[in-house]
């Protein structure tokens, strides 16, 4: 019986390091929402982990390419959202830093803790962003993180349709690096 429940507790390198970045994703999310800026000392700590991890886990190569889609993605995003903050659809009462890192903590999570999304047709990645994307915005704004002045229901419409395009791009953007990667390896290598 012990070694039962030893043996379904045993859990991989992979498995812990995708637990790992889904909590440290949700911790930053909260914390960020809930303080703010004065979270920034705990964001950026975690992906600092998750670089030291990283190679641990998998290989060094998933360093750059963790590093390509933080930055790929993280700079779309933040582009994205403050592109809405000029457009006056969010508003904040501080400058959000901490959206900052949330985009970046997001970025890596698309290769680890949410890459099943990946298998999914374009048209459920598209529903599922519309539909989580919006309804992060919108938690953001029932805590008092982000100002809608534009109110819910506009908001809700005007979020949907941009993260349902966002989504699968992003999914693209994260998934591009792997191919040119492979692609620049198979020339290299000659298979």
């Amino acid at each position: 019986m012990y070694f039962m429940a030893r043996s379904s507790l045993n859990i991989s390198k992979r498995q812990g390091f995708i637990l790992y970045n889904a909590l440290s994703f949700q911790c930053v999310w909260w914390t960020s929402v809930l303080f703010g800026n004065s979270t920034l000392l705990l964001s950026i700590p975690l992906l600092v982990v998750h670089f030291m991890l990283l190679p641990w886990v998998e290989t060094a190569r998933a360093i750059p390419r963790d590093l390509s889609t933080m930055l790929k993605v993280g700079l779309l995003g933040m582009a994205i959202d403050g592109l809405l903050i000029w457009m006056g659809i969010f508003e904040f009462p501080v400058f959000p830093g901490w959206l900052a890192c949330l985009w970046l903590h997001f970025a890596v999570s698309l290769h680890h803790s949410l890459s099943f999304i990946r298998t999914f047709a374009i048209v459920l990645q598209a529903i599922l962003g519309g539909v989580f994307g919006c309804l992060s915005y919108l938690a953001g704004a029932r805590l008092y993180a982000v100002n809608l002045p534009f109110g819910e229901g506009i908001s809700v419409i005007i979020l949907a349709v941009i993260w349902a395009i966002l989504l699968p791009v992003f999914i693209y953007l994260s998934r591009n690096h792997r191919l040119n990667r492979q692609t620049a390896d198979a020339r290299l290598y000659g298979s």
